[in-house]
């Protein structure tokens, strides 16, 4: 399954973590899935960011890992307390109206200025840290910037490294996550390095009109995921 999900989000840039948590949450209570997948994201982005390192900008990158980080540790610092249901279905409706808005050109395409970068990595920090991933957040921001494929998934990753890391420490802290997981945490670091392998010899065969619709169509299953 983390094979699987690590692909898609290799080639698209995102969506390992909804696929992880959402079938991970029927195997083991869905906090300890969270922790647990976030190794998985860790060994993931680091990979990406490395191989993609030459397209990615790494100014940009900085404000938002920066930036999102203190949310990230006070999202994560609440999952033991506040109930996600409610936030995951928000979010969930969000995306899918902001799909249906572009994809029937109901908006403008707009600027992303410093102010919205600034804001939404705060919100993309706090809802990662609370629910294991906030990318759907950095996907729209990065789509509506245009960048290409190869930057898209840099800059995904590479956002997402120090973000990660704040995670495990507080997933650590509250004993959602230990050593009793080495096992299951080896395995899922070395899947993640195999999945980015093979997804950067698929990216290379997907055109760019096939990676925007495929951004579309993970950005819906996703939302889907979140709402049911």
């Amino acid at each position: 399954m983390a094979f699987i999900a690590s692909i898609v989000s290799a080639v698209f840039g995102f969506g390992t973590a909804l696929i992880v948590i959402a079938v991970g949450s029927h195997i083991l209570p869905i906090k300890e899935t969270i922790a647990l997948a976030t190794v998985l994201f860790i060994a993931s982005t680091l990979t990406k960011s490395i191989i993609y390192s030459k397209h990615i900008d790494w100014k940009l990158t900085s404000i938002m890992s920066l930036v999102s980080l203190p949310f990230t540790y006070l999202g994560a610092s609440y999952l033991n307390d506040v109930p996600a249901e409610l936030l995951k279905r928000l979010i969930g409706i969000m995306v899918l109206s902001y799909l249906l808005l572009t994809t029937f050109n109901w908006i403008p395409k707009f600027k992303i200025s410093m102010s919205g970068i600034v804001l939404g990595s705060a919100g993309y920090g706090f809802i990662s840290g609370l629910l294991g991933s906030g990318n759907i957040i950095k996907a729209i921001l990065f789509r509506e910037m245009n960048i290409s494929k190869h930057a898209f998934i840099g800059a995904m990753a590479a956002t997402s490294v120090l973000s990660n890391v704040v995670k495990l420490n507080v997933y650590e802290q509250a004993n959602l996550i230990n050593m009793s997981l080495l096992w299951p945490m080896v395995s899922l670091a070395i899947v993640a390095v195999l999945a980015v392998l093979a997804g950067r010899y698929l990216l290379h065969r997907v055109s760019s009109e096939g990676f925007t619709a495929g951004i579309q169509m993970v950005l819906a299953v996703s939302a889907i995921g979140l709402l049911i």
